[in-house]
C-alpha cells in the first residue's frame, strides 16, 4: 500500500504583499504610508499593463486597482488577471471615483471581490483588505487540508477493506474448521479405532490454523476469560503494541488499555452475547504511546479453557483525519461567519436540502428547530420579491443559466435584511443535473452604505445647482456694473476728448493724440461691452431666441465659420434660469465645437410647441467615440448634462468618428408653457 502525503513544512513567512494600480500614485500616499505601517509590502504600478506584468511577477497577495487609467482601463486588467493561470487567484478591489450601482457590478463582473470608492477612507481599506487576506489564507489552508484528507481516507479504506477480506476469509475458515471437529467428535465416539488418526488429522489442522494466524496481516491475539491473560499474540499484534519479539511473558491485556473499566464492559457484553462487533477503543503501549483500533472478538476455548479471540484494525490515522475535517469545518464556518456568507444545496437524488450555520443565522433560524428545504427558503422572502425569487429559479431549472439577484426577507423577529442569493447547477453524469449549489449574503449593510452614498450625490447636486444659481446672479450683477458705471465713465471719457479737440484745433500734433486717446477709448467701450455680452448677454433679457442670435452672430465672427440659426415654433416663455442654462449649454457646446471639432458650418435648431422645447446644435466635424469620452470622465460633457438635469430636461449627445456630432436638448414645459 503507497501512502501518498502531503507536505504542510512551515515556509518562511513574509509580509503580505498588495499592488497598487493607478495612473496618479502620488494621491495614494495616505493609503500607502497606512499599508506599510500595517506591515504590508507594497507595490506601485503605473498602469494596467504594468500590473499584468507586476502581477505575473511579484504574485502579490492583493491588488488595489484603479478603474480610470490610461491604455487599458481597470476592468479589462481585472479581466486579464483573472483569464491567466498565475494571478487568477489573486483577490483584487476595485477603488474608484464612480460609485453607480453599474460600475459596480461591472467590476464584480469583471472578478473583483470588492469596490470601495474616493476619496479613499484608509481604515476602511485596510480592514477590507486584511478580510480578504484572511479569507485567501484560509481558503488555501482549506484546499491544502482536504487534499490531505482524501489521500488518508482513500488509503484507510483500501486498508480496512483488505483486513475486513482477510477477516472474513478467516471467519469462513474457522467455521469450516468447526464443523471438521464435530464431524471428527462423531466419528470418535463411533470410532474409537480411528482416534490416533482423528488426533493427528486434529494437529495438522491445528498446525494450519496457526500458519493462518501467523501469516495473517491483521493483529490478533487469545486471552483468558475473564482474567484477561494473553494467552497467544501474533507478530502484527506484537509490532501493534511495539513488544519486544523475544519476550515470552506476555503479561495482561488488562494493562495494554488506556481506560481498564472498559475491558470489564467488554467482557460482559460477551457473555451474553458471545461476540462484538466494530468497537472502537483506545490502547496504551508499554512504551507510553496511545492509540486507537477498532476491535472484533469473540468467545471460544483455547486448551480446553474459555477464552477470547480478538483482532484489531488500528483507526489512529482515521481518528486523526476525523479531527483535522473538523478543525476545517470549523475554519470554512469562521470563514462564512466573518463574511456573512452562508451557503446551501440540494441533491436531486436524495431529495436532500444543506444548509450552512451561518446561512440559519442569516435568516434568524435555529437548525434543529426549522428542516432546510426550498420553501422554508420562500416563506421568508419578501411578498415583493417572491416573484423574481421564483422566475430566477425557473430560469435555473429550465435554461441552466447561473443567478444572483438581491432581495430583501423577513427574519421571524420582523427585521428585514437584504442578501445577495446566487445558485448555479452541478452537472452529473450523461448531461444530467446532479443538484444545485449555491450562497446567500447578508449585504443590508452595504446597500445601506450604497443609499447614503446616492443621498450624499443628490445633496452635492443640489449644492452644485446652487452655487450655479449663484454664479448666474454674480455674472449678472458684474455685467450690469461694468455697462452702467464703466460704460458710463468711458463715455463721458469720449466726450470730453471730442471737448479737448475742440479746443487745441490749431496744435496739428495734439491733435493727432488727441484722435490716437479717442480710438483707445471707443476700443476700451467696445471691449467693456463685449466682456459684459459674455458674462450676461443683455439678449437674454429679451428671451432665448434673442440671446441664441446674438451668440451665433459672435460665434461666426470669432471663428470665421457659417453657424446657422433655425427657429421653429416662436419665442419659447421660459423662466430666466432655464433660459441661462439653456444658453449656457449652447454656449459649451459651440465652444467644444471650435476647439476640438474641425467642422465647416454649425447649425443650431430651436424647436417650441406647447408641450417641450427641443434643441439641437450639429456640426459636420470629425466627431469622436462617445463611449471612450465616457469612460474617460469628460467633465464638459458632465457639466451639460448636469444642466440639463437640473432644470428638469435631458441631454443626448449622437457622434462618431468622422460623422460629425449632435447635441440635443429636451425640455419638457410645465402646463403647457415654463412658467
Amino acid at each position: 500500500m503507497n501512502d501518498t502525503t502531503i507536505d504542510l513544512a512551515p515556509v518562511t513567512l513574509e509580509p503580505p504583499a498588495v499592488l497598487i494600480v493607478d495612473d496618479m500614485p502620488a494621491n495614494l500616499s495616505v493609503v500607502v504610508e497606512s499599508l506599510e505601517g500595517q506591515g504590508f509590502r507594497v507595490l506601485v504600478a503605473l498602469d494596467g499593463l504594468e500590473a499584468l506584468e507586476r502581477a505575473a511577477f511579484s504574485q502579490p497577495d492583493l491588488i488595489l486597482l484603479d478603474v480610470k487609467m490610461p491604455g487599458i482601463d481597470g476592468y479589462e486588467t481585472c479581466r486579464r488577471l483573472k483569464s491567466n493561470s498565475e494571478t487568477s487567484d489573486i483577490p483584487v478591489i476595485f477603488m474608484t471615483s464612480m460609485s453607480a450601482t453599474a460600475d459596480v457590478i461591472e467590476g464584480l463582473a469583471a472578478g473583483g471581490v470588492d469596490y470601495v470608492t474616493k476619496p479613499i477612507r484608509v481604515d476602511e481599506v485596510v480592514a477590507r483588505i486584511g478580510t480578504h487576506l484572511a479569507l485567501r489564507t484560509l481558503q488555501q489552508q482549506l484546499v491544502t487540508r482536504n487534499m490531505q484528507l482524501q489521500h488518508e481516507i482513500a488509503a484507510r479504506e483500501k486498508t480496512q477493506k483488505a483486513l475486513s477480506d482477510a477477516r472474513d476469509e478467516l471467519e469462513a475458515r474457522v467455521a469450516q474448521r468447526t464443523e471438521e471437529l464435530a464431524r471428527a467428535n462423531v466419528s470418535l465416539n463411533l470410532e474409537i479405532i480411528e482416534r490416533r488418526g482423528v488426533e493427528v488429522r486434529l494437529k495438522e489442522s491445528e498446525a494450519r490454523f496457526r500458519a493462518i494466524v501467523e501469516t495473517s496481516p491483521v493483529p490478533l491475539c487469545i486471552t483468558s476469560m475473564p482474567e484477561g491473560d494473553i494467552l497467544y499474540m501474533n507478530q502484527p499484534m506484537r509490532e501493534l503494541f511495539a513488544l519486544d519479539t523475544t519476550q515470552p511473558a506476555l503479561g495482561n491485556i488488562i494493562d495494554l488499555y488506556a481506560a481498564p473499566k472498559e475491558r470489564g464492559e467488554l467482557v460482559c457484553h460477551l457473555r451474553e452475547e458471545g461476540s462484538l462487533r466494530n468497537v472502537e477503543l483506545s490502547f496504551r503501549r508499554p512504551d507510553g504511546t496511545s492509540f486507537w483500533a477498532v476491535a472484533n472478538a469473540r468467545v471460544a476455548t483455547y486448551g480446553d479453557v474459555p477464552a477470547i479471540y480478538v483482532g484489531l484494525y488500528d483507526i489512529t490515522a482515521r481518528r486523526k483525519a476525523d479531527e483535522k475535517l473538523r478543525a476545517s469545518e470549523a475554519s470554512l464556518a469562521n470563514a462564512q461567519r466573518l463574511a456573512r456568507l452562508g451557503d446551501w444545496a440540494w441533491d436531486r437524488d436524495s431529495g436532500l436540502t444543506h444548509w450552512s450555520t451561518e446561512l440559519y443565522r442569516i435568516l434568524g433560524l435555529e437548525p434543529l428547530v426549522v428542516k432546510p428545504c426550498y420553501g422554508a427558503y420562500l416563506a421568508l422572502v419578501h411578498p415583493d420579491d417572491q416573484a423574481t425569487v421564483r422566475r430566477a429559479v425557473r430560469v435555473l431549472l429550465a435554461r441552466r443559466q447561473p443567478f444572483g439577484i438581491d432581495h430583501r426577507i423577513t427574519n421571524p423577529d420582523g427585521t428585514t435584511r437584504i442578501v445577495r442569493l446566487q445558485a448555479e447547477l452541478v452537472d452529473g453524469r450523461e448531461g444530467q443535473s446532479r443538484g444545485i449549489v449555491g450562497t446567500v449574503q447578508d449585504i443590508t449593510e452595504r446597500k445601506r452604505t450604497e443609499e447614503e452614498l446616492l443621498a450624499s450625490r443628490e445633496q452635492l447636486r443640489e449644492l452644485s445647482a446652487y452655487l450655479e444659481a449663484i454664479r448666474e446672479e454674480e455674472r449678472r450683477r458684474i455685467a450690469l456694473e461694468i455697462h452702467d458705471e464703466l460704460g458710463q465713465l468711458l463715455t463721458a471719457l469720449k466726450m470730453d476728448v471730442a471737448l479737448l479737440k475742440m479746443r487745441v484745433v490749431a496744435d496739428a500734433e495734439a491733435t493727432r493724440k488727441i484722435d490716437d486717446i479717442r480710438e483707445l477709448v471707443e476700443k476700451t467701450i467696445w471691449m467693456v461691452r463685449n466682456v459684459a455680452s459674455h458674462l450676461r448677454p443683455a439678449a437674454l433679457n429679451f428671451g432665448i431666441v434673442s440671446a441664441l442670435e446674438w451668440l451665433a452672430e459672435d460665434f461666426s465672427r470669432r471663428n470665421g465659420m457659417p453657424c446657422q440659426l433655425v427657429v421653429r415654433g416662436g419665442e419659447p416663455s421660459l423662466a430666466d434660469a432655464h433660459a441661462t442654462a439653456v444658453f449656457r449649454i449652447v454656449q459649451e457646446s459651440l465652444t467644444n465645437v471650435s476647439r476640438h471639432a474641425g467642422a465647416s458650418r454649425v447649425a443650431v435648431t430651436l424647436v417650441s410647441t406647447d408641450l417641450a422645447l427641443d434643441l439641437r446644435v450639429s456640426d459636420d466635424g470629425q466627431g469622436f467615440d462617445l463611449e471612450s469620452a465616457q469612460s474617460g470622465y469628460s467633465y464638459g460633457l458632465l457639466g451639460m448634462s448636469e444642466r440639463a438635469r437640473l432644470i428638469g430636461g435631458t441631454l443626448q449627445v449622437d457622434s462618431a468618428p468622422g460623422a460629425g456630432t449632435m447635441v440635443s436638448i429636451n425640455l419638457p414645459l410645465d402646463s403647457g408653457r415654463e412658467r
